[in-house]
């Protein structure tokens, strides 16, 4: 009986000589990352990823922040910064960041890979950052102005409290590492207003 023995078939390399280069990461809507998105996320490498602030939530509606925004006492030479610019504003400084920045209660409603994202945009997005946010109470005097502050916040439909669970505004701070210049108490305790300087 003769075996047959089928002809070798020859193998055909179907892979490709060179792979395409991967696209860049875009960000938002399909923007590719500009050589300042690289330094700012080497520099908050860290933190949370910036896709959190696409959903970031309106401030509580019944939220006094103008009007505490309006008793800071800001430095003379601050008044003119931009006050609580949005996300897509402080992405567009990247190119040529502010001297100064302001914000006014704008991180205590936020989850905490919010805020921290958004203060780490902020800090990119300007030398210096001025922010005033609740803290928590350091003394037994502030502990009357803080129950206030937390009665306020429960009043204006602030959810959550893991802000202050974290340690407020100064508990953010440390997690980030910044570097804090002036401190300056608010509130009768309640709230500090801090001059920052991301650690570079």
């Amino acid at each position: 009986m003769t075996r047959h023995h089928p002809e070798a078939v020859p193998v055909v390399n179907t892979l490709p000589e060179t792979w395409p280069e991967a696209q860049p990461a875009a960000w938002p809507e399909g923007r590719p990352l500009h050589e300042a998105d690289k330094e700012m996320s080497a520099l908050h490498s860290g933190q949370p990823a910036w896709a959190v602030l696409a959903d970031i939530p309106a401030p509580p509606r019944f939220f006094p922040a103008a009007a505490l925004a309006a008793r800071i006492p800001w430095p003379a030479g601050a008044l003119s910064a931009p006050l609580n610019p949005a996300p897509e504003s402080l992405y567009s400084m990247f190119g040529a960041p502010r001297p100064l920045l302001r914000m006014a209660y704008r991180l205590f409603y936020l989850s905490l890979p919010q805020g921290e994202a958004l203060l780490s945009l902020a800090l990119a997005a300007a030398c210096e950052v001025l922010v005033a946010d609740f803290k928590c109470a350091e003394r037994n005097l502030e502990l009357p102005c803080a129950a206030a502050a937390a009665c306020l916040r429960g009043m204006c439909g602030a959810r959550g409290t893991s802000f202050m669970r974290a340690g407020g505004l100064e508990g953010m701070v440390h997690r980030l590492g910044l570097t804090v210049s002036e401190r300056h108490i608010l509130l009768g305790g309640a709230a500090v207003l801090l001059r920052l300087h991301a650690a570079r």
